[in-house]
């Protein structure tokens, strides 16, 4: 009897003195699109964060709109059911009209100049917690792609854009640049654009020369005019929930991983858009670039839609005050 006390009492002994199974969390992560960079981008997120959490968060991604389309996803990450959604953060503007303010046109000179812009902690820690208070954080942010316009005649100059209708994104930014040029801007799902293009509903399309490549919008519009009025950024935004319920160390961890993708994000997004440009012209279709005065004359028009807009803004004029101070500090770097 008496040895068998003791072994239980050991037995006690060591489950008592066994270390704790270190918990672990599933981070669902989504885009909607699939082979381009925002895919690139969670494949790399999730590498980050199962390296820097030692695989206590386990990251599982769903390209190609698995987990539905863009109202979706954020819904999701705002309800915490989806931990993750990778995309422009200006469809969070409903959530936080500061997260619009990167739509902002005619600032930046480059891919890098932007992407210098939106990653400076400056600009990048008051954007990407913008919408801390509704349930979603940034963590990361980079920039994808500047806009292009892609049409079925050729656009050479800036006159050439009166009278043409032009599919944009219903926001008062987008459409306002098409009234300075004499355009009708018109709102559109991007699904449509295709076969609005081939039946001249639409005489253009103004998006990125990637996400026009990959749906091969070359196949109707042999001209593309690369204007580079307004970049594109994209940004991890994470469930606010989600992060709550990590352990201190592992919410940096997270955090700290979505950092580390931006520089590399920078490289994947150029390569991309370089290979883009001779995709379209080895499908046949010209790359035309506006003549240098012209060039300055929309950028100067599209500015001034910008201030109108996000500088008009009491909830986005502060911010992008701040836009403008870092894009302006980092135009000689670029």
């Amino acid at each position: 009897m008496k040895a068998r006390a003791t072994t239980v009492a050991c037995v006690l002994v060591l489950a008592f003195a066994a270390p704790a199974v270190a918990q672990e969390f599933t981070m669902k992560v989504g885009v909607v699109v699939q082979n381009d960079p925002l895919h690139e981008s969670i494949k790399l997120l999730k590498e980050r964060v199962e390296a820097r959490t030692n695989g206590r968060v386990k990251v599982e991604i769903f390209p190609g709109a698995q987990l539905g389309g863009i109202p979706q996803h954020v819904q999701g990450v705002l309800l915490g059911t989806i931990e993750g959604f990778t995309t422009p953060p200006a469809f969070f503007k409903g959530t936080d009209p500061k997260f619009g303010v990167t739509d902002a046109p005619g600032l930046f000179d480059s891919i890098e100049h932007g992407h210098r812009t939106f990653t400076d902690p400056e600009f990048r820690e008051p954007f990407l917690a913008a919408g801390v208070a509704k349930g979603v954080k940034g963590i990361s942010i980079w920039n994808y792609s500047p806009t292009s316009y892609a049409s079925l005649t050729p656009i050479r100059r800036l006159d050439d854009f009166r009278g043409k209708k032009i599919r944009v994104l219903a926001t008062p930014v987008e459409i306002g640049i098409m009234k300075e040029l004499g355009a009708t801007g018109i709102p559109m799902d991007y699904a449509e654009t295709l076969p609005a293009l081939q039946n001249h509903t639409l005489d253009a399309q103004r998006s990125s020369i990637v996400v026009m490549g990959s749906s091969k919008h070359y196949t109707v519009t042999k001209f593309i005019t690369i204007v580079q009025d307004t970049m594109i950024p994209c940004a991890a935004m994470v469930s606010v929930s989600f992060l709550n319920k990590l352990p201190a160390d592992l919410r940096q961890a997270v955090e700290a991983a979505g950092k580390d993708t931006e520089e590399p994000m920078l490289k994947i997004a150029q390569d991309f858009d370089s290979r883009a440009e001779q995709l379209w012209k080895d499908n046949g279709a010209e790359i035309i670039h506006l003549p240098e005065a012209d060039q300055a004359e929309f950028m100067k028009r599209a500015r001034a839609v910008g201030e109108q807009v996000e500088g008009g803004d009491p909830a986005t004029k502060d911010l992008f005050e701040v836009l403008k101070r870092v894009a302006e500090r980092h135009r000689k770097k670029a």
